[in-house]
């Protein structure tokens, strides 16, 4: 697996590997010429696969990476990998890949390539056929769908216990199946390349570039594009190449890193955005400020919920409670934990008598809907339906959706889905219908306090106290009408029958007279205590594919939106939701970081079913959330 070493021509400035390629710059070559370099391979390359695109840039101080799904040409185009070339680089290489998915989805870029681990970056060529049967023998996480991530894990598991190149031959050894490899390691100056068939070529050029492409005439086309003469070598099958990237030479060890400072590894994400000190709110959020101490201004102007009190419900439900037998009261249902526990509360602690309904649009979920005949059910309370049209529904948030990829402003959003608003309507709609005089919904607790939600909108509004859609002020609602007038007008993919649902629910949101009980501005909501009384008490579903976090678990485009938010915006309603939770004295900090992280994990069997039931291509679309470009 050795191949001969001869000696090797000192003083090149640049190392290439490609469909992978790696670079080498002395302290003369310009940022803009490498650029053109990549630039050029990564279009050369993108025949050989669209569905994905990665690189990564290894200096002696830094590692840096961007990966996409997305193909290359429109790679090359985002701000993310324009900013890899803003510093001088020295002795740096690079890697960079164009994917034709064999399996792991792309649009999920743990998937994509390069593939970061802590001593090394790898990318693949080929397929390994027993991927599976290796991920059960050295128990790989299950998360990890890719052969090439599977690869990687082993490689990475191996290395820690026997030198890399031991670990890399063991691991060589076990595998069934085509590969072509580029390794770069992060604690050294060398790069290991190998291929089990054919499939890489390498060519040092002008003592200035050295380049290793899927494709001999990657190189020559190369070579003709800045003037080189080139003359492709093919490499020798199983042999395991090692290159010193800043000599340039071949190598039949690993060479050392002579820089004293250890690596850093650089990529913009949600994780590594700063937050504020206080609660998890990260940089992004709109309008956030922080002041000298790290604290956001969120956190400054926030105040402590105070309940009004059961004595206060009581004397409220008094007024409302029936002697005979008859309703005395409409309760919205929608399945989720509020709702379900809302029901208890006032069946079983305040003896009324609620007649409960449910506006079951076409999101609703099952789970919701099996809760619903559970509570029903054991509390002996009839549930009147009001449904969707549903076909209509399905066509005007696929075309929303499409509008929505057309001009990504996370502010319209909202408007994508908005046809859930109708349970207001129906809220005073159905109370008329039974001449009942209260309607009572089970929230009211201000968690849900979102600002990015008119943030987004452009207007910089601290909310306090959870202050209803009607209680906005007309300045506010104003403002959201023209900026969601200007953006319908300026988008014509939002030219659908939607705009005038969108229109009513506007309406009944902030327009129509809010004249509903909302339990938990009374009801002190605490989280376990309901938890465990619906579980034990009804039986109550989670739903486990929603993950720990059951609020807002009711509804399938709840997946979507907080998918598309944390993509784009680095953060989600779960991140509100939790920093409201450190300010309410309910959780630490430190306990918000962690359960924040699990609710962010993308939950995908939701999201297929989000996009069965509105009838898109889930693979397509998210490609395209990933393409967006971010708020970091």
């Amino acid at each position: 697996r050795w191949p001969t070493l001869g000696s090797a021509t000192r003083g090149a400035d640049v190392l290439f590997h490609f469909r992978i390629f790696s670079l080498l710059i002395n302290e003369g070559a310009s940022n803009k010429s490498i650029k053109e370099y990549t630039d050029f391979l990564f279009i050369q390359t993108e025949p050989r696969g669209r569905q994905a695109s990665g690189l990564s840039i290894k200096s002696n101080v830094d590692l840096r990476f961007f990966k996409s799904p997305m193909r290359a040409k429109q790679f090359i185009k985002e701000k993310k990998y324009h900013d890899l070339f803003k510093k001088d680089i020295e002795y740096s290489s690079f890697l960079g890949h164009c994917r034709l998915v064999t399996d792991g989805t792309p649009i999920f870029n743990k998937n994509n390539q390069p593939i970061i681990k802590d001593k090394f970056n790898i990318i693949h060529n080929g397929v390994i056929n027993n991927s599976q049967s290796l991920k059960q023998k050295y128990s790989i996480a299950s998360h990890l769908d890719s052969d090439t991530d599977i690869l990687a894990e082993i490689l990475s598991i191996k290395s820690c216990s026997m030198p890399l190149l031991d670990a890399l031959n063991q691991t060589l050894d076990e595998i069934i199946g085509s590969y072509s490899l580029i390794i770069q390691l992060n604690d050294s100056n060398s790069i290991i390349f190998i291929s089990n068939f054919g499939s890489l070529y390498y060519q040092r050029i002008n003592n200035d570039i050295f380049l290793i492409t899927s494709e001999s005439t990657t190189i020559k086309k190369f070579g003709k594009r800045f003037n080189f003469s080139v003359g492709p070598l093919k490499t020798e099958s199983k042999k395991v190449y090692i290159i010193d990237n800043k000599t340039l030479e071949f190598s039949d060890s690993i060479s050392t890193i002579s820089a004293p400072t250890p690596i850093k590894l650089i990529n913009r994400s949600p994780q590594t955005l700063k937050k504020c000190t206080k609660c998890i709110l990260p940089e992004t959020y709109p309008f956030i400020r922080f002041d000298k101490d790290g604290v956001c201004n969120f956190c400054h102007k926030y105040k402590v919920q105070k309940y009004k009190g059961k004595i206060e419900l009581e004397k409220t439900l008094s007024k409302y409670r029936k002697s005979n037998g008859e309703y005395d009261c409409l309760l919205g249902l929608s399945g989720g934990r509020d709702s379900s526990y809302a029901l208890h509360i006032l069946k079983e602690e305040f003896g009324m008598k609620p007649l409960g309904f449910v506006y079951d649009w076409l999101l609703t979920s099952q789970k919701a809907r099996h809760n619903i005949a559970k509570m029903a059910g054991a509390l002996d309370t009839e549930v009147i339906y009001r449904c969707g049209d549903y076909e209509r529904q399905a066509k005007n948030i696929r075309k929303n959706i499409n509008g929505f990829l057309k001009d990504p402003d996370l502010g319209m959003l909202t408007f994508v889905q908005a046809g859930d608003k109708e349970m207001y309507h129906y809220g005073r709609k159905i109370r008329e219908e039974n001449n009942l005089e209260l309607t009572v919904w089970g929230s009211g607790f201000q968690l849900e306090q979102r600002e990015f939600f008119v943030g987004y909108c452009g207007i910089d509004k601290t909310l306090v106290n959870n202050p209803r859609l009607y209680n906005y002020g007309w300045f506010t609602k104003l403002q959201l009408a023209l900026f969601y007038s200007k953006k319908i007008i300026k988008n014509p993919y939002l030219w659908n029958r939607s705009i005038i649902d969108n229109a009513a629910a506007f309406w009944h949101c902030f327009v129509a007279k809010d004249d509903f009980l909302y339990l938990f501005e009374y009801y002190p909501w605490e989280e376990d205590k309901m938890e465990a009384l619906l579980k034990e008490k009804y039986n109550w579903e989670v739903d486990s594919q929603y993950g720990e976090n059951q609020w807002r678990m009711d509804d399938f485009h709840t997946a979507f939106n907080n998918y598309v938010y944390y993509t784009i915006g680095g953060f989600s309603e779960f991140d509100d939701f939790r920093s409201n939770q450190i300010r309410e004295g309910i959780l630490t900090r430190d306990e918000a970081l962690k359960l924040a992280a699990k609710d962010n994990t993308v939950k995908f069997e939701n999201l297929l079913q989000f996009s069965q039931l509105i009838g898109f291509n889930l693979e397509h679309v998210l490609s395209k959330i990933e393409a967006v470009p971010k708020l970091y």
